[in-house]
This record gives structure tokens, C-alpha cells and sequence, in this order.
């Protein structure tokens, strides 16, 4: 799980998990410390397709970068700091790997039954697996493309 950057963790492949009941999903085992309980920021991404799981210092890098971006305001960064804290809700694993999935996201996102939990640089997203179908779909030329160019 750990990337070549000692400070950050990535998350690689792409996993089919059901939600049960009390909206637990359990996190792939490559992906967890070995029985420890784990924090996570849980947000709804941007545009509303998935939901973005990350540690805790993934999300304090991502609400210091906005300070530091070139070309964004004071103002403009509270109120994105603002914005992004508020959205934000905490997580934690049981001993089990499972995560509770707050009821709210699960109704805004359409998550329920099996999901689709994918990988990703310092996060992992959970999506419902019709979605995760079109976007992925819809990227793989993009994927293509960027994967030309860096080589691969």
C-alpha cells in the first residue's frame, strides 16, 4: 500500500464488495493494516458520482494545497476550506476492515447492495457499480491517450 513517497499511501485495483445492512462495507485486505481499527475522511466527490475515502493527512494535504495554489484569494480559500470541512465526515474501520457508510452519502450517492471500490493515488473511491461502469467507459480513451504519452 505504500507508494515511493514514504508520506503517501496509494490504493491500487479495482474491488466488488456488498454493503450490508448497517451500510458496512469491508475494505479489500491489501488495502488495511493488519487488524487495526482506521481513520478516514469520507466526502462525496465534486460532481456527486462517488464517494472519496482517504487518511486523514491525504485530506490536510489536500485543504493546505488550496493555500498554496497560485491564483486563488484568501477569501476564495476559506470558503473552499469552509466548504470542504463541512462536507467532510469522519470513519473508522472495525477490526474486521469494515466501513460504516454514513446513511446520507449512501442515499445521495445510490449506494447500496454491491459497490465498486476503486483504487487511487492517496484515496480510494466507492462507487455504485452502474457508474463506475460509464465512467469508466467514458475515461478509457483518456486513459489511453495519457498512457501513450507516459510510455506505457
Amino acid at each position: 500500500m505504500e507508494s515511493a513517497s514514504s508520506s503517501q499511501t496509494f490504493f491500487a485495483g479495482e474491488f466488488r464488495h456488498q454493503i450490508d445492512e448497517k451500510h458496512r462495507v469491508t475494505i479489500p485486505s491489501r488495502w488495511r493494516r493488519n487488524g487495526q481499527a482506521e481513520e478516514f475522511i469520507l466526502l462525496a466527490e465534486q460532481n456527486l458520482r462517488c464517494l472519496l475515502v482517504m487518511p486523514p493527512n491525504e485530506f490536510e494535504r489536500i485543504s493546505a494545497a488550496a493555500a498554496q495554489a497560485p491564483g486563488i484569494s484568501a477569501g476564495d480559500v476559506r470558503k473552499f476550506q469552509r466548504q470542504l470541512h463541512a462536507r467532510a465526515q469522519h470513519g473508522s474501520t472495525d477490526r474486521q476492515g469494515r466501513l460504516v457508510l454514513p446513511d446520507d452519502l449512501c442515499q445521495q450517492l445510490d449506494l447500496k447492495n454491491e459497490v465498486a471500490l476503486v483504487g487511487g493515488p492517496g484515496r480510494f473511491e466507492i462507487w455504485n457499480p452502474a457508474r463506475w461502469k460509464r465512467a469508466h467507459q467514458d475515461e478509457h480513451q483518456t486513459y489511453q491517450q495519457v498512457a501513450n504519452l507516459v510510455g506505457l
